[in-house]
């Protein structure tokens, strides 16, 4: 395991400054470097960064250091291998043993560190720095809180988002043509699972054909009005013959379970307010449906430039 030198420790005489160079111990680096446990965060994650075999890795402190710097500052790679060569201060906080004129590492290294150092790996370390300056006893005056003991051990983390008119969802961008590809997949599997289980056969439903008129428009380039409009004309097409196809199974002694019968009846919603937009040829319906695995989520207008609906 590579173990660098403790300024911390050692002190700021022991870094070799160039003749005339004077570092200042109020530097916001060299204080930055002193809020963060780089010997735990070593031995934590030292093993992202092997040196036993082929050319010796970089110390976990120099590429966890110089990722820091990229992203307070907003350097690109070839910039800041520029910057940390001219700046003590940054060779001082990526744990450099000296000051160098020479880059520590080119560029290119930088798409290895950030491939090593995701993005769960730099949330634990971010807690671990947190918890390192986190005073044992919060408690003003250093008084005990018994209440907040059982705060503390809550297992609460993340992020918390505050938004006084809407929170955001994971899902894909809403499209008509997409929407009614899925509604008439899941009908297709509901049809194929009421035969499976009350033994009857099932039914034609053409879905090479389906799926091909999707991919169609799925798969084209330019996407025109006249395409999208006969694109969505197919899939309600098929979506119609699969629910009656449904209807007559249920008046027979097939049953659906609780989770397809609700299912089924978000489909019906999106069946109407689609057909109800492409008779009248528009692109909005009160309460629109835009996922069917989450039909309670609507989209609400915001007006930003980035994100005109969220």
């Amino acid at each position: 395991m590579y173990k660098f030198e403790r300024y911390r420790q050692l002190g700021l005489a022991d870094f070799n400054q160039p003749v005339g160079l004077k570092m200042n111990q109020e530097n916001r680096w060299i204080k930055k470097a002193e809020t963060i446990p780089w010997d735990a965060i070593e031995e934590k994650y030292a093993r992202l960064f092997p040196s036993k075999t082929g050319m010796p890795a970089k110390p976990l402190r120099m590429a966890l250091g110089s990722l820091l710097i990229q992203k307070q500052l907003g350097f690109s790679d070839r910039e800041l291998v520029e910057e940390i060569t001219e700046n003590p201060y940054f060779q001082y906080f990526i744990g450099l043993p000296g000051y160098q004129t020479e880059p520590p590492f080119v560029p290119s290294l930088l798409v290895e560190f950030r491939k090593r150092l995701t993005d769960d790996i730099l949330g634990e370390i971010n807690e671990m720095i947190i918890a390192y300056n986190t005073p044992d006893d919060p408690t003003p005056g250093g008084g005990s809180n018994p209440d907040a003991a059982e705060t503390d051990t809550a297992e609460n983390n993340g992020t918390l988002i505050l938004d006084a008119t809407c929170a955001p969802q994971n899902i894909s961008f809403p499209q008509d043509v997409n929407l009614l590809n899925e509604a008439r997949e899941n009908l297709e599997g509901i049809v194929d699972d009421l035969c499976r289980r009350f033994d009857y056969y099932v039914p034609r439903m053409y879905r090479r054909n389906a799926k091909k008129d999707y991919l169609n428009l799925a798969k084209c380039k330019k996407r025109t009005g006249k395409k999208i409009r006969k694109a969505i004309k197919q899939q309600l097409q098929y979506i119609r013959r699969d629910r009656k196809y449904i209807g007559e199974l249920l008046d027979t002694e097939c049953e659906l379970t609780p989770k397809q019968t609700e299912r089924l009846a978000v489909i019906d919603k999106v069946y109407e307010q689609q057909k109800y937009m492409y008779k009248n040829k528009v692109h909005s319906v009160p309460d629109r449906i835009v996922s069917i695995s989450q039909p309670y989520i609507r989209p609400i207008v915001r007006g930003k430039a980035a994100a005109p609906v969220e």
